[in-house]
């Protein structure tokens, strides 16, 4: 039929190849597509890491803003230890020895800085009318036997305190841990009730500050 008519069969090559242009097209189309898609989702993948790596660099910043705060707060403690310790040394040393004392024997420093400001006003030589002596007011002829006491190092500022806190932390277990009732028994109190005793050492300088509550004793 094709060969009887030449217009049909041109018209018939002429639409196989438009078909085949067509398909062609799409193929094209289609591939584009996959392309677009791929690149559209690498690119939201490099978005999302830039937003990762942003975060990060601003929380790096942020790190590196609190080390430095950090450490100017700790060349500040530094500067201010240094210089207190030029002008308060014995005071300075007595506050390192409680504080050391403190965490062996498992009290807070400030309640041990409270004790010794009213047994002695911090005075590592005080001596009581009742035989009591150094910073923490030790009772030499009660404990001499039981805690083995050197009476020539009496005064010594780290083995006074030391005896002190030995004893504070006989009364305490004997309370089973009641640090109130320990502090009856420390000053002597307990049989008299003496409730002044607890109320001085609670209203210490040394027992204000709110952030450094100290354990059964605050107001």
């Amino acid at each position: 039929m094709f060969a009887k008519n030449p217009l049909k069969r041109f018209a018939f090559v002429l639409s196989a190849l438009a078909g085949l242009a067509a398909l062609s097209l799409l193929a094209q189309l289609a591939e584009t597509n996959r392309n677009y898609e791929r690149s559209l989702s690498h690119l939201r993948y490099l978005e999302a890491r830039l937003e990762d790596a942003h975060e990060r660099v601003l929380q790096l910043n942020a790190e590196k803003l609190a080390n430095q705060e950090r450490e100017e707060n700790l060349d500040l403690l530094e500067f201010k230890n240094a210089t207190f310790r030029k002008k308060f040394p014995e005071f300075s040393r007595i506050v390192e020895v409680a504080f050391r004392k403190a965490r062996r024997y498992g009290f807070h420093p400030n309640l041990v800085l409270s004790v010794i400001q009213v047994e002695s006003a911090f005075n590592p030589l005080a001596v009581s009318a009742a035989g009591a002596y150094g910073l923490m007011q030790v009772r030499y002829s009660v404990w001499r036997d039981a805690l083995a006491i050197d009476k020539a190092r009496i005064f010594d500022v780290d083995y006074n305190i030391d005896l002190g806190l030995r004893i504070l932390r006989q009364y305490c277990d004997a309370s089973g841990g009641n640090v109130r009732r320990a502090l009856f028994l420390y000053n002597n109190g307990y049989l008299y009730n003496n409730t002044r005793y607890l109320a001085r050492v609670s209203s210490s300088i040394y027992n204000q500050d709110p952030r450094e509550t100290v354990a059964g004793v605050g107001h």
